[in-house]
């Protein structure tokens, strides 16, 4: 199961990586809750109470494994460099 949900977000990061350049750096895959899909989101569009929930859990994230973050982070940086 946890392996067909990994094939389907690769799949998701897939198709937005062939995304026009200015397209791709502004959208994102969201996991909501665990157990329910990621669903691709377009940050240009994110409310302000949804901005504030991402940040906060990309916050909460980094102050829990502030290496596996920032590892993330450059790990996919480094995909569109």
């Amino acid at each position: 199961s946890s392996r067909r949900d990994d094939d389907e977000q690769e799949l998701q990061w897939a198709a937005i990586e062939k995304l026009p350049t200015y397209l791709r750096m502004t959208r994102g895959i969201l996991n909501e809750a665990q157990g329910e899909q990621p669903v691709e989101i377009d940050i240009n569009k994110l409310g302000p109470l949804q901005r504030k929930n991402l940040v906060e859990r990309l916050v909460k994230i980094s102050e829990q494994d502030n290496e596996k973050f920032l590892l993330k982070l450059r790990q996919r940086i480094d995909r569109y460099v």
